[in-house]
């Protein structure tokens, strides 16, 4: 039995500090990750629901409609990866920082990432407002779906600096042990979208666009929500008027470690857009007919894609809650130099996200095309979605692994190694299984890239991870 740790500090440890250096970490695990799998989960909504109620309105408006949500996904995604260089950057900070004992440098960290989200997310939001229909174009968009794209993602901009910074601070919450917090910020976002959409979508019939304004109406909730946590007494940190200044040493830590998982998004927003075009161009030369013309092969195509990735969204965000939620664990045991808690709470965060995964490909192998009837009730969609999802996800439990794995790098700070194999999956891999596989197997190529890639990845990060234990002087 372990003996009891406590890490020299600056000022008094509170609760959340003494569990994480002392409670069983077979139930810490998941106590830190169950909420945040939740809020995941309920976040991931936001998208997911947005696509049911539109491909729910009858005619082409909900087949069109849906592809063109989906397109606009690139977009978002590069928007989001602001707040995963911000937000990750500074939780990884925070929590190694209060394991040390220093908590006025957590504070500091927690205003200057407020200041850099804010400015670099308003500048993103600036630029792409302006040349979104160029983006759209660029992204695959065509005749069909490109007036829905457009109408969806003009109004879904104008209110992304709300989830930029939201993001980003909930991250600073859950860095400092308080997944319940963090959970409920995600989860009333996601409520309010849930109860807006169909409201604005059939009620005062504004179709595409109430999807768009729901959205925007639960992310300034959101933002709201989570910015007053810093101001309640209950806080481990809170905002100083002084630490809004950034200080360039703060913002290099910030943006090295969130720098990964930046690209991580940058490189899947690129990632789409190589992917719908190869749908739009392979999809209508394999499923178009005599009776289906190539420009709606190609939009059920990139339809079917929105589909898949919506769907796998479900399965993929309880990993990414089990990661965030085990990260200021890991964090604060290794800058409290615990390393044999430090790795035993990555066996466990990963053990809980294969057996998520697991249980996801067999629901998808068993189940597929009614998975993908829930969205839409084209004909075409449904039998193209089925296959294409049982194969873009035959790999699903390598997927656990190697996101936990890869972000354990991030969470100790070794930037560098967490950038590489943050890369690994889709920059190095995917991208140009993307473009290779399908000149040889068409439509196939595409969904078969995806498992290929993933398998790849997951044995590169694991001697990866072998080597960095062997370093630190503990068993795989």
């Amino acid at each position: 039995m372990q003996n009891e740790i406590q890490p020299e500090t600056k000022a008094p440890v509170n609760s959340s500090e003494y569990r994480m250096a002392n409670d069983n970490l077979k139930s810490l695990v998941m106590r830190y990750s169950l909420p945040t799998i939740i809020g995941m989960l309920v976040n991931a909504l936001y998208n997911v629901v947005d696509r049911f109620w539109v491909g729910k309105i009858e005619g082409e408006v909900g087949l069109y409609g849906l592809g063109g949500i989906g397109l606009c996904m690139s977009i978002m995604t590069m928007v989001f990866a602001v707040g995963q260089l911000t937000g990750m950057g500074a939780a990884a900070n925070i929590s190694m920082s209060l394991g040390q004992g220093d908590r006025d440098r957590a504070e500091r960290i927690l205003g200057n990432t407020l200041t850099l989200s804010s400015a670099i997310s308003f500048s993103v939001v600036v630029v792409m407002f302006i040349f979104r229909r160029g983006i759209l174009n660029i992204v695959g968009a065509d005749d069909n779906t490109f007036p829905y794209a457009l109408e969806y993602i003009t109004i879904i901009l104008a209110g992304g600096i709300f989830n930029m910074v939201t993001f980003s601070l909930n991250h600073c919450i859950r860095a400092t042990g308080n997944p319940k917090r963090f959970a409920s910020t995600q989860i009333l976002g996601a409520l309010i979208n849930i109860v807006l959409d169909p409201i604005l979508i059939f009620n005062f019939n504004m179709g595409v666009a109430g999807a768009a304004y729901a959205t925007i109406i639960a992310q300034f909730a959101s933002a709201v929500w989570v910015t007053s946590y810093f101001f309640t007494k209950n806080a481990a940190i809170r905002f100083r008027l002084k630490n809004l200044k950034v200080k360039v040493s703060e913002a290099v830590s910030i943006i090295s470690i969130g720098v990964a998982p930046f690209l991580m998004q940058v490189m899947g927003s690129f990632i789409i857009v190589i992917a719908n075009n190869s749908l739009k161009f392979y999809g209508a030369r394999d499923l178009s007919s005599a009776t289906v013309e190539e420009s709606l092969a190609g939009s059920v195509a990139v339809s079917a894609f929105t589909v898949i990735n919506s769907i796998s969204t479900l399965f993929v965000m309880p990993v990414i809650g089990i990661n965030q939620g085990s990260q200021p664990i890991i964090g604060y045991n290794y800058g409290a130099r615990n390393f044999e808690r430090t790795r035993e709470a990555l066996k466990w965060a990963i053990i809980y996200s294969v057996a998520i995964c697991g249980a996801g490909f067999v629901i998808v192998q068993l189940f597929a095309p009614q998975l993908v009837r829930f969205f839409n009730e084209d004909t075409m969609l449904i039998e193209t979605g089925a296959v294409g999802i049982r194969m873009f996800l035959f790999a699903l439990p390598f997927v656990g692994f190697q996101i936990i794995a890869s972000t354990f790098f991030q969470s100790i700070g070794h930037a560098r190694m967490s950038i590489l194999l943050t890369l690994l999956r889709q920059a190095i891999l995917l991208a140009p299984l993307y473009l290779i596989l399908p000149r040889f197997f068409g439509l196939t190529g595409i969904w078969a890239a995806a498992p290929v890639s993933d398998v790849c990845a997951a044995a590169i990060t694991f001697f990866a991870l072998r080597r960095e234990f062997k370093r630190l002087g503990i068993d795989t």
